[in-house]
């Protein structure tokens, strides 16, 4: 997805979410998304041809700027763990800003349908090639194909829990757990941990909280 993005589009993509979040998906209409957006008349009607084309292009739209959001963060730091904790600061920072849209993320828009799901899935996924420098040569063979999706989902087990909960908010004080989750199949858990410990100490936690 292009990030160029129409100022009045994009509203009515966040409005569609948070419509989502607030209603359900039978109580959703692009109408009430359009009227939250301050759009006038049927103009959303140009862009898309109905309520699920809508509610698609708005988590493609999310995935793109949360995945941003990642790059953005990884792009400091001297050695690959440091850049995927600078990465996953910035993608928990983001999702706590914005607790509606993390909600509609991770369940009102997979809870949609099958091909929701998909998209959700999708989305989790594609996080996956991140993780590849991770892979030491020297140990690469002794990796499972899939470690960087297992890594993943380790992470957003963690994250999801936290929705669930109705503790978006708080998400940026779990970096440290989440990063261990995220790192130890590559770097084993002494490294992990010490990645961990150095990650709460950037954000004032006592070493070994959580």
């Amino acid at each position: 997805m292009s990030a160029v993005v129409q100022p009045e589009r994009r509203r009515l993509l966040v409005a569609m979410l948070e419509e989502l979040v607030e209603k359900g998906y039978p109580g959703t209409e692009v109408e009430g998304a359009a009227r939250r957006a301050h759009l006038q008349g049927t103009e959303w009607s140009a862009w898309f041809a109905d309520k699920d084309a809508c509610l698609f292009a708005a988590f493609e739209q999310l995935g793109w700027e949360l995945r941003e959001a990642i790059r953005q963060g990884c792009v400091a730091g001297e050695d690959w763990p440091t850049r995927v904790a600078g990465g996953l600061r910035a993608l928990l920072a983001a999702l706590a800003a914005r607790a509606s849209l993390a909600e509609a993320l991770a369940r009102s828009f997979p809870a949609i349908g099958p091909a929701a799901q998909a998209r959700y899935q999708e989305f989790v996924e594609s996080l996956a090639p991140l993780l590849t420098a991770g892979r030491d040569p020297a140990i690469d063979a002794d990796l499972p194909a899939e470690v960087e999706l297992l890594a993943i989902g380790a992470g957003e087990a963690l994250v999801f829990e936290e929705i669930c909960a109705a503790r978006t908010t708080d998400l940026p004080a779990l970096a440290p757990e989440i990063l261990f989750s995220v790192l130890v199949p590559f770097t084993g858990a002494t490294e992990a941990a010490a990645a961990m410990e150095a990650e709460r100490r950037m954000s004032g936690q006592p070493a070994g909280a959580g």
